[in-house]
């Protein structure tokens, strides 16, 4: 093929200007893999942030009902779900703690400890001081420190706990959380049949959580707990924001990213101008040899098509290297709010490894339209004469 033979030949004879063209195309294309691998991390660590505290699916009380009355027969039914790896009944109620002079009132959650922990990780990354499981030997609470600082109160004393119509009961602080969220870090966690005993309605829970394999399955889960005549919503109902903001996000970055490689690729165009300048005699010289204007047309498009591949394929590899070292780095910040340090996550997807060079290429052939064009416009005498 002609038009490939004169592109590759262009290519090999001006090795400084395919370097510079190569190198802008893959410089463009290495930064787009690695920012692209730091969102993907960011995500996937929002993700993970926000799911160590809230369910995937939530389940309330049938309409007009104020509690799950048979609730241990839905978390059978619950676990016969593919994708299910989790559940945790709670039951939840307004109490009021005091301590010496200090009062306050709080939502306080019966839960069963390890279940709570499978669902919202609390126990294991979120305590401050001594121990969810604590709270399932007795009348313990765990408090979150907020409610602590409120209280006064510190690991290890009696708090009294009460609301009208319910039994006053007296619990021992056994651990503190925090969270870095108010809500939470102003609550207070007991055992299950602590919690049934202080609201006295017999056996039941106002909700349970529902943790599952695949967060993007939460649909469906919900929609066949809901068939059962129970109230199941899953994240993206309850926390449609979630979904607005990172498409949001994902949107703009993607939008910034192509501008990025679009300029990379017409520098590419520029190069090609120059390539037209030089190279008029020979331009010239094959279409007196019959050339048509579409075969040097072609020609010029094709040398840009494989100057934008050879710099998308050169970036997305190095930009997979440089992403993946920087992962092996286990990088970390630290929150004031959270319990610990998060870790920056460089995530490759392997789908950008393949896409981003051949929109390179695809630019790059877009970029060199102009100067293909104006190359295939020469005058073949005039071309000749230089």
């Amino acid at each position: 093929m002609l038009e490939l033979f004169v592109a590759m030949k262009h290519i090999s004879t001006r090795k400084r200007q395919t370097v510079l063209a190569v190198g802008a195309v893959g410089l463009a294309v290495a930064i787009i893999i690695v920012f692209r691998s730091v969102l993907n991390g960011s995500f996937e660590t929002f993700f993970d942030l926000i799911f160590e505290l809230a369910p995937h699916v939530l389940v309330t009380p049938k309409e007009g009902e104020e509690h799950i009355y048979l609730y241990k027969t839905l978390i059978e039914f619950v676990w016969t779900i593919p994708g299910v790896v989790a559940v945790s009944p709670a039951l939840s109620t307004t109490a009021t703690l005091s301590f010496e002079d200090n009062v306050d009132n709080v939502e306080m959650t019966g839960v069963v400890p390890e279940d709570l922990n499978q669902v919202t990780s609390i126990g294991d990354k979120y305590m401050i001081e001594g121990d969810l499981y604590a709270i399932q030997s007795g009348r313990r609470v765990v408090l979150g420190e907020e409610m602590t600082e409120e209280l006064e109160v510190k690991l290890g004393e009696e708090i009294v706990a009460s609301f009208p119509d319910a039994k006053t009961i007296h619990l021992v602080v056994a651990g503190i959380f925090r969270t870095g969220i108010p809500e939470w870090d102003g609550s207070a966690f007991v055992s299950l049949d602590t919690a049934q005993e202080f609201l006295g309605e017999g056996d039941v829970v106002t909700y349970i959580n529902i943790q599952i394999a695949d967060p993007y399955q939460a649909d469906g889960v919900a929609a066949e707990i809901s068939a059962q005549g129970y109230e199941a919503e899953s994240w993206r109902t309850l926390f449609p924001e979630f979904e607005e903001t990172l498409a949001i996000e994902t949107f703009s970055n993607n939008l910034i990213l192509a501008l990025v490689l679009l300029i990379a690729s017409f520098g590419i165009a520029n190069v090609m101008n120059m390539l037209v300048l030089e190279k008029t005699r020979e331009i010239g010289m094959l279409m007196a040899m019959g050339a048509a204007s579409s075969s040097i047309r072609r020609t010029f498009v094709i040398e840009s098509g494989i100057l934008g591949l050879a710099g998308g394929v050169f970036g997305s590899g190095f930009g997979y290297l440089v992403s993946t070292y920087l992962h092996s780095l286990q990088y970390t910040i630290e929150v004031p709010t959270a319990p610990q340090p998060i870790v920056i996550k460089f995530l490759v997807d392997p789908f950008d490894l393949i896409a981003f060079p051949l929109l390179a290429l695809a630019l790059s052939m877009i970029a060199g339209v102009y100067p293909a064009h104006r190359a295939s416009r020469l005058d073949p005498v005039v071309a000749l004469r230089g």
